[in-house]
């Protein structure tokens, strides 16, 4: 049997929304530390921080769809002892993925492949696997670059335990289409919880 104080497992915070910003909020008690740098770029996936809940330690990645600069308001030392809905940051949405300069984003999974300088929304890993192209070994791909896409539209397989996942496309806030302008991962690849797959335009 696995010793589970060996182990980092992974948690997501929790989300709300106040005064047109997102506050990253703990999801348990515990001890927070590794966060972000004020004034990050943050996006869905992307690391920020571990929570230490007894003897385990939990990696925190934001939420697909939550992105923005990182506020924080207080002086911290290197680990933060939080309870259940404690604010851990903010984020500032003002500047997104579409305006170019000066981004410096967050320690995000592959996130030193990712070009958003022309702006474009990432679908991520919804859990850790292993990545699949294509439906079988002998067929086409799901998806290529520079294909046109509709919501519903199948874009790879992760598998989990001999489980075949569905990534499945669900439209972005703004369409419900889209141009495959990156894929980001190779087929058979180990994928893990958060980490970019595709760039849509």
């Amino acid at each position: 049997m696995a010793n589970a104080q060996s182990e980092t497992l992974q948690l997501q915070p929790i989300i709300e929304i106040k005064e047109s910003q997102h506050l990253v909020l703990a999801p348990t008690v515990g001890y927070y530390s590794a966060w972000p740098k004020p004034g990050a770029f943050l996006a869905g996936g992307c690391f920020i921080g571990t929570l230490k809940v007894l003897n385990t330690y939990y990696d925190l990645y934001l939420p697909e769809g939550c992105y923005g600069r990182v506020v924080v308001n207080e002086d911290r030392d290197i680990a933060l002892a939080v309870e259940h809905g404690r604010e851990l940051f903010r984020l500032n949405p003002d500047k997104d993925f579409s305006e170019p300069g000066e981004q410096t984003p967050g320690t995000c999974p592959g996130a030193e492949d990712i070009d958003t300088s022309g702006g474009g929304y990432v679908v991520t890993a919804f859990t850790t696997g292993i990545f699949y192209a294509k439906p079988s070994p002998d067929a086409p791909p799901f998806v290529s670059e520079g294909q046109t896409i509709e919501k519903g539209k199948a874009l790879g397989l992760i598998e989990v335990m001999k489980t075949f996942n569905h990534i499945i496309f669900h439209g972005t806030d703004k369409a419900d289409t889209g141009v495959i302008k990156k894929v980001y991962v190779k087929d058979s690849q180990e994928v893990k919880l958060g980490q970019p797959l595709f760039l849509i335009e």
